[in-house]
């Protein structure tokens, strides 16, 4: 039977077949469409005996003089080994994008072209799917390379992820699970649920101001929440002044009058420890609520989506100034935690630079990290002058328009 094409398939059957897919993820299941609602979209699908073979959610973004580009973020989901099938789906697609004055196609597809640990970042590893890559280019599909760093492309080609088993926290480095630990043990508190979206984007915040972009409006992150409802997990860590400082307070008496009673050296010893420890987190937290002039502050924020074999780790946010209590492990902790009792044993921790040396990509690491790079972006070209103009023009003025707004850069997507 042949190929039939479908530009408004039915969202239930296309989640279906990407969450089952070994292309699987989120960004092309139809949830994703409501996230990104100031875009157009279609959700297409390719049948074949009835069963959807290919899908792909094509993002539609209208710009002025009656031009529009169309993105599809991850996808298409279908097996580009099977040039037929290819062949066909891309065909029926440019038909539609020339319908709708869409000067490009642009497209990331979720297949790798290397994934190694972490561990094994400096060892050889080959590049697979090339003939992925060559085809494509063949047709007629503009390859970006493989790019390095994050703003090279639309979305990051490197990516970090984690297999969760359920033994995963065993198998932690034992720094790790202590620097989970200190969270609990210097006063941090965790809070879940979306009647936290207003801290979480306090969270997130700090991060902006921190590395001078612009992320996302606590709208948005509503709205996430909106659309995904239980499916999206917002979580923050909060510090209560008040709390800690009686403890350790408490913990100073306690120490002082073990040092005055007992005859044992050691004993004393580790008392003294003790004491001095507690005194120098009494003296920091102190300084710290005099600086914010109020009982609680908030250290960091994480908000997830997930279906039923895959973890999005979407957006985080930290307060700098509070690095010490480790809210991060405790965070990223809990969220593996629920990844292993719902049985989601792929979890995607986001984009990474590729030179896999900076901050974040190191704190990523430690979490059992598989390094996982993408075969890169590709562009199907309908209209060369608009799209070289669109290419060099359009970030520019996004920068301009986001600084405009909150003086600092906003990404495309």
């Amino acid at each position: 039977m042949a190929y039939v094409f479908e530009k408004n398939a039915s969202a239930a059957e296309v989640d279906a077949f990407v969450t089952e897919h070994p292309q699987n993820n989120l960004f092309q299941c139809s949830e994703w469409a409501e996230v990104k609602n100031n875009w157009d979209h279609y959700l297409t699908c390719v049948k074949e005996d009835g069963r959807i073979v290919a899908s792909a959610l094509v993002l539609v973004r209208r710009l002025p003089m009656k031009v529009s580009l169309f993105y599809i973020p991850r996808g298409p989901v279908m097996d580009y080994h099977n040039e037929a099938l290819v062949r066909f789906y891309l065909d029926r697609l440019k038909e539609l994008a020339v319908s709708e004055h869409a000067f490009a196609i642009r497209f990331d597809p979720n297949v790798f072209s290397r994934v190694y640990p972490f561990a094994q970042k400096d060892e050889p590893h080959p590049f697979e799917n090339t003939d992925v890559i060559e085809w494509l280019k063949a047709y007629g599909a503009q390859h970006k390379g493989y790019t390095v760093m994050i703003e090279e492309a639309t979305q990051p080609r490197f990516n970090a992820s984690m297999e969760c088993t359920p033994d995963y926290y065993s198998r932690l480095d034992h720094k790790v699970r202590q620097s989970c630990s200190t969270a609990l043990k210097k006063g941090a508190k965790l809070y879940e649920g979306h009647e936290y979206i207003h801290d979480f984007a306090q969270a997130m915040h700090y991060t902006e101001t921190r590395k001078g972009v612009a992320l996302r409006t606590e709208e948005y992150f509503r709205h996430m929440c909106d659309v995904y409802k239980d499916r999206c997990i917002v979580m923050v860590v909060k510090l209560n002044f008040a709390e800690e400082i009686s403890r350790l307070e408490n913990e100073i008496r306690e120490a002082q009058e073990g040092i005055e009673n007992t005859p044992y050296k050691k004993q004393k010893n580790a008392l003294q420890q003790k004491l001095k420890n507690a005194q120098n987190d009494l003296e920091k937290l102190q300084a710290d609520r005099d600086r914010e002039g109020k009982d609680e502050v908030i250290l960091a924020g994480k908000l997830a989506i997930y279906n039923k074999n895959r973890m999005e780790f979407v957006y985080m946010g930290n307060n700098a100034d509070y690095m010490r209590l480790r809210s991060s492990y405790l965070l990223y902790k809990t969220y593996l935690d629920i990844c292993a009792e719902k049985g989601i044993r792929y979890v995607s921790m986001g984009g990474i630079e590729g030179t896999l040396d900076d901050g974040l990509t190191t704190f990523k690491s430690s979490w059992l990290m598989n390094v996982e790079e993408y075969i890169g972006e590709f562009n199907i070209v309908l209209n060369r002058p608009v799209y070289t103009a669109f290419d060099k023009v359009y970030p520019w003025v996004l920068k301009k328009a986001a600084q405009i707004r909150s003086g600092k850069k906003e990404s495309i997507h």
